[in-house]
């Protein structure tokens, strides 16, 4: 079953490449970068090997464990990063989720990225290549365990959200769980602003014993242990390891076997609501913003049913969170760092509506058949996603300036990410209508990648990324300027960042408006 799946996979990818230019471009460009990076990882592993054995441990063991976290939240926040084989589509052929489970794992590493981490996860044999046979054959052997243990973690990780994100109940319980953890990371930016670089550092020796015999650090800890002559140790490493592998192995086969006997609900629950016909005369003297106030409220249902949205969403708030988490314990200004965080969260909220129009599908035949205008169905798109990001974005932008402490830039941090915020929308509402490119349909896993029309992806994540700067542009001159060189500017660009936002929405509604007249029958055609 494993050369099964594993043939398959590579007869999908080999018709992907044949079919998408840009996508064997992207190969070859991962493959460049990768065969670059590779001696800088060497050289790094050398430098290592010349250091203390105590040096060398607290380094690879940090790193190593940002590697493993970052294969089982990267793949959370970034939805389409999954190009696993969909598991569902073997529910017919009478094949259990044990029987199946090895030939994905295989076929699932079977990446760029799987193929890279496996090389990271064995160049500390380069380290302990000196320090005796027993180090050598430990750090031979935590290599593949720990992409292993990468690859499940990130299969498990995607394989539950998407379950949690498919129910109500469970959308709430997440939806409390992420809140928690972003109040949590609050006192962490706290702590490091406060230890600085150096004392961060000092935490390192203590933090690395920690993690050592941790999942998370244990493979990279073991040779240490081994060329230390502590053989209980490297055992007991490898140990927690094996574990790890044989316990997560476990969990994923029974999330497989959940998904192909009991795959999550498509279908949206039924809640009574109390029917409301507007009357005729309202209807007559405003009909656009009667279509605009519809379009809005089908698009906040989107922001509370579709786990699509509600992925996006999770990735929109907490990578700028973390973003901003690790750079305060790197960055001699952690106040600069946590000041930003407003910014980043509306401009990552703004930026990922670009491709609104595309999550509609097939359902877009009824804007098209109702003769939506073009204004109105970018404003209410607009309004959806501006009705609760303005209030997360002032609040997480007044969060990074208690956490700052500066409060007299307040208002630039305040401005900026309501500028910020805007100015994304407004280049969204222009691009969404011009440029939309393939996204999960309704019901499918939300964080499976999308095979076709890679160009267009790239295209319209380029424009809309460029676009959002240069709108954006005054406002973040200004914000740089209050922050690092005039603090008097603070209140000028608060005014300035909701007058470049609003001035900006209103224009790009218009003009997303007329393209979206333009194109409505070809977007249907290409979404249908």
């Amino acid at each position: 079953m494993v050369a099964t799946l594993v043939r398959l996979k590579l007869r999908i990818l080999r018709h992907t490449l044949r079919r998408e230019t840009w996508r064997l471009v992207l190969l070859v460009l991962g493959v460049l970068w990768g065969l670059s990076m590779l001696p800088s990882v060497a050289s790094g592993m050398v430098w290592l090997s010349r250091q203390t054995a105590d040096t060398a441990v607290e380094i690879l063991v940090v790193s190593g464990a940002v590697v493993v976290v970052g294969w089982t939240v990267v793949p959370i926040l970034i939805p389409g990063m999954d190009d696993s084989l969909e598991v569902g589509r073997f529910s017919t052929f009478g094949r259990s989720a044990r029987a199946l489970a090895p030939g994905l794992l295989v076929a699932g590493a079977i990446s760029l990225p799987s193929l890279f981490t496996l090389l990271v996860a064995l160049a500390p044999v380069i380290v302990w290549a000196d320090d005796g046979r027993l180090a050598l054959v430990v750090a031979l052997l935590g290599g593949p365990l720990v992409l292993v243990t990468c690859l499940l973690s990130a299969r498990i990780a995607t394989s539950v959200s998407a379950r949690l994100l498919s129910s109500r109940r469970s959308r709430e319980v997440g939806a409390v769980l992420g809140v928690l953890s972003a109040a949590l990371l609050v006192p962490a930016v706290l702590a490091l602003g406060s230890l600085g670089l150096e004392g961060a550092l000092e935490k390192v020796p203590a933090l690395a014993a920690v993690l050592g015999w941790t999942p998370l650090g244990a493979p990279f800890a073991a040779p240490y242990a081994a060329a230390g002559g502590d053989v209980a140790g490297a055992v007991g490493r490898l140990a927690v390891t094996v574990a790890t592998v044989l316990v997560a192995g476990e969990g994923w086969v029974r999330i497989l076997q959940a998904a192909l006997t009991r795959p999550p609900s498509r279908s949206g629950h039924v809640r009574r609501r109390a029917d409301q016909i507007l009357p005729g005369r309202v209807v007559a003297r405003h009909p656009g913003l009667v279509a605009a106030g519809a379009v809005a409220r089908r698009g906040l249902r989107y922001w509370t049913a579709d786990p699509r949205y509600l992925s996006a969403l999770l990735g929109a708030v907490l990578a700028p969170v973390l973003i901003v988490v690790l750079a305060a314990s790197v960055a001699e200004a952690p106040a600069a760092m946590a000041l930003s965080l407003g910014m980043l969260v509306g401009g990552t909220l703004g930026w990922g509506r670009h491709n609104d129009v595309a999550y509609d599908g097939s359902a877009f035949w009824l804007h098209v058949a109702a003769h939506v205008p073009g204004w109105a169905d970018r404003l209410g798109r607009t309004v959806a996603t501006a009705i609760w990001a303005l209030p997360v974005t002032v609040l997480l932008g007044v969060v990074g300036v208690w956490v700052s402490g500066r409060w007299e830039l307040a208002p630039a941090a305040l401005g900026a990410g309501v500028g910020v915020l805007l100015g994304g929308l407004a280049v969204s509402a222009v691009v969404s209508a011009l440029l939309p490119y393939p996204v999960p349909a309704a019901g499918a896993n939300p964080y499976a990648a999308q095979m076709g029309a890679v160009g267009a992806t790239l295209l319209a994540q380029a424009a809309s990324s460029a676009g959002t700067f240069l709108v954006c542009a005054p406002v973040l001159g200004l914000y740089a300027a209050s922050l690092w060189w005039r603090p008097e500017l603070a209140g000028v660009t608060a005014v300035v960042g909701v007058t470049v936002g609003v001035v900006a929405l209103a224009g790009a509604v218009w003009l997303g408006g007329r393209v979206y007249d333009a194109r409505a029958p070809r977007l249907l055609a290409r979404l249908a």
